[in-house]
C-alpha cells in the first residue's frame, strides 16, 4: 500500500462509490446534493431489467422522501393504496397505506440520470482497491487510478472488493429462500378489481410462504416466496408447469383474485443469507448488499439499504469530512450506529423467523403455525407475525 503522502494519479474526489444500484446511486446523489465531489463507478451505464426489489414499502417511501429522492422514481411507479390479505381464499384483512410497484431498474435508472453536477459517473469495472487513514485508491479495468477520501462499497452480492481488502463474507444459510416472479392477466383482458393482494396457503407442508400481487406499469405482477430444501426440485417443477403448481399450493387462490393466467416468463432467484464481517477499515464503508443481504420475503431489503444510505451519507460522512483523516474509528461510528445495528438485526431475525414458521417440524413451531392459521381464519390481525413464538425467535438471535 502506498503512503498517504504520495500524489495520486487520476481523478481525485471526496468520495468514490463502487456500484450504482439503488444503494450506490442513492449514496452518490445524497452526497452530491451536499456539494461533495463524488465518482460513481459501475460496469453499466444503464441498469437492465432484473428481478429484484419490485415494490417500495411505506417506510422505504418515507426514507426516499426524507433524502429527497422519491420524486425521481415516482414517474415510473404505480401507486398502491389498498392491500388485501387472504388466507385460503378468504379475505381477513384490508390495509390502506402508501406503496409503489415498479421494477428495480426503474428505481435505479432515474437516479443515475438525475445526478447532481458534482457526481461524475464512470462506466468501468474496479479491479483493485487500496485504503489508508487519509486517502483511498481504486484501479479501473482500463488502468486508470482514482483517489478519494472515502471509499463506499455498494457492489452488492457479486462484488469481490471486500474480500480483497481483508473482509470476509459469512454465509448464515445457503439456499435460504426461493423467490419467484411472473405476470398475470385476465383471460378477457379486463383489469383486476384490487390494488394489491397477498395470499397465504392453508398448508405449510410445501414450505411456501405467500404470494403477493401488485401492479407494475400496466401489468399485474406476482412475487412468490418459498423455503424448499436445497435438494428439492421445487423450482424446476414450478418453471415446468407454473399454473398447475400455483393451483397446488393455493387451491382457493382464484376466490381472492378472480380468474387469471400466467403471462410471459417466470423468473426465479435463490437467496443465500450472508453478512460481510471484519474490523472497520480506514476509509472504507460498506452499504446495502455489500454489507449484508436480506430475505425478500421479509420486505426489508430496501429498508436496510436506504437506512444505510441515510445514516452514512446523511449523518456520518458529512461530519467525517469536517475533520482531517478517515480513520477506522470514524468508520466504526457508522458500523456501530444503533439505528444500523437494529435494522440489520431485525432483517436477519425476520428472515430466520419466516423460514422457521414455514418449515420447522418441532412441536413449538407446529403450535405457532396453528395459532397463526386460526388467527387468519377467524380474526383480523393487525400485523403478521405478532405472536409470542416470533418474539421468542427474535430474542434467541
Amino acid at each position: 500500500m502506498r503512503s498517504a503522502g504520495e500524489n495520486p494519479k487520476g481523478m481525485a474526489a471526496d468520495a468514490i462509490v463502487v456500484g450504482a444500484g439503488l444503494a450506490g446511486a442513492a449514496a452518490a446523489a445524497l452526497l452530491g446534493r451536499q456539494g461533495k465531489s463524488v465518482i460513481l463507478v459501475d460496469s453499466r451505464k444503464t441498469l437492465p431489467a432484473v428481478f429484484k426489489a419490485e415494490k417500495i414499502e411505506p417506510d422505504q417511501a418515507g426514507v426516499l422522501r426524507k433524502i429527497g429522492l422519491l420524486e425521481a422514481v415516482l414517474p415510473r411507479a404505480r401507486r398502491i393504496r389498498e392491500i388485501r390479505s387472504y388466507y385460503n381464499g378468504r379475505l381477513f384483512r384490508t390495509v390502506s397505506e402508501e406503496q409503489y410497484g415498479l421494477s428495480y431498474n426503474d428505481m435505479v435508472n432515474p437516479l443515475r440520470e438525475r445526478m447532481p453536477p458534482s457526481v461524475k459517473f464512470r462506466v468501468a469495472r474496479v479491479t483493485a482497491a487500496e485504503n489508508g487513514d487519509d486517502l483511498q485508491r481504486v484501479t479501473l479495468d482500463d488502468g486508470e487510478e482514482l483517489s478519494a477520501r472515502l471509499l463506499i462499497l455498494a457492489c452488492g452480492v457479486s462484488g469481490d472488493l471486500p474480500s480483497s481488502l481483508g473482509l470476509r463474507r459469512v454465509v448464515f444459510q445457503r439456499h435460504h429462500c426461493v423467490a419467484v416472479a411472473f405476470n398475470i392477466a385476465r383471460p378477457n383482458g379486463r383489469r383486476f378489481d384490487f390494488d394489491s393482494a397477498t395470499c397465504y396457503p392453508e398448508s405449510t407442508a410445501l414450505g411456501v410462504d405467500y404470494v403477493t400481487f401488485f401492479p407494475i406499469g400496466e401489468t399485474m405482477r406476482a412475487n412468490l416466496f418459498a423455503f424448499p430444501s436445497a435438494d428439492d426440485a421445487w423450482t424446476r417443477r414450478f418453471l415446468k408447469n407454473p399454473e398447475a403448481e400455483l393451483e397446488h399450493y393455493f387451491p382457493n387462490l382464484r376466490q381472492a383474485t378472480g380468474g387469471f393466467q400466467i403471462a410471459g416468463k417466470v423468473e426465479t432467484s435463490i437467496i443465500n443469507l450472508y453478512r460481510t464481517e471484519g474490523e472497520p477499515l480506514p476509509g472504507v464503508a460498506l452499504i446495502g448488499d455489500a454489507a449484508q443481504n436480506a430475505c425478500p420475503s421479509t420486505g426489508m431489503g430496501l429498508s436496510k439499504v436506504l437506512n444505510d444510505v441515510d445514516l452514512l451519507c446523511g449523518e456520518h460522512a458529512p461530519r467525517w469530512f469536517e475533520t482531517p483523516g478517515m480513520s477506522a474509528e470514524k468508520i466504526a461510528q457508522f458500523c456501530g450506529d444503533p439505528r444500523k445495528r437494529a435494522i440489520d438485526e431485525k432483517a436477519l431475525r425476520g428472515a430466520v423467523y419466516r423460514r422457521q414458521a414455514r418449515t420447522d417440524k418441532s412441536l413449538r413451531w407446529k403450535i405457532h403455525r396453528t395459532r397463526l392459521h386460526l388467527a387468519m381464519r377467524f380474526e383480523a390481525p393487525d400485523e403478521l407475525p405478532a405472536s409470542e413464538a416470533a418474539k421468542e425467535c427474535e430474542a434467541q438471535m
